[in-house]
């Protein structure tokens, strides 16, 4: 089972009572990403991700998706960057970190646990254009899905910005 992630989203209308509710900061990306991890939570969207020798990791929307979505402007920059990132699942249970490094047309992804749970393998590969397609895919659907919401977070940046530059219409359904 190679690295992978992405996010789910019941098809049609997707109306959620936690998205009318006024926001408290409009500039604080992390709170906004809790935020709309919560309204995301409450319709019913689910997030995958798995790898290094575990088809599903078992994370949920309003936390663990969190940790990831909080640090992607960061990898996506560094990435782009220098070919080298880090993200850091943090939350109780899950305790890992995956380091990710530019080798040739692939990104070379260390996972390194701080529970029982042990990767394996502890390394693998993903070709950088599947890698950067996940990861547009994951803020363009994470943008929309707000979006369906009638969020207000989808209209502040960067969201508004993942809306316009993703290249999937729509959101993925499960059926």
């Amino acid at each position: 089972m190679p690295f992978e992630f992405s996010i789910s989203c019941p098809s049609g209308s997707i109306a959620s009572s936690v998205a009318s509710e006024p926001l408290e900061d409009t500039v604080d990306y992390d709170y906004l990403v809790m935020q709309g991890c919560r309204i995301l939570s409450d319709v019913g969207c689910g997030f995958h991700i798995g790898g290094f020798g575990d088809a599903d990791w078992g994370f949920d929307v309003s936390y663990d998706m969190s940790t990831f979505v909080e640090q992607l402007p960061s990898l996506i920059g560094s990435l782009r960057l220098n070919g080298t990132g880090e993200v850091d699942f943090y939350s109780q249970g899950v305790e890992r970190s995956l380091a990710f490094k530019r080798v040739g047309d692939s990104y070379e992804i260390r996972c390194y646990s701080r529970t029982s749970w042990k990767p394996s393998p502890s390394v693998e590969f993903v070709e950088c254009v599947s890698m950067e397609a996940m990861l547009d895919e994951l803020t363009f659907d994470f943008s929309m899905a707000l979006k369906r919401t009638s969020s207000e977070i989808c209209r502040l940046e960067p969201f508004r910005s993942w809306c316009r530059e993703g290249g999937n219409a729509d959101v993925h359904a499960t059926r």
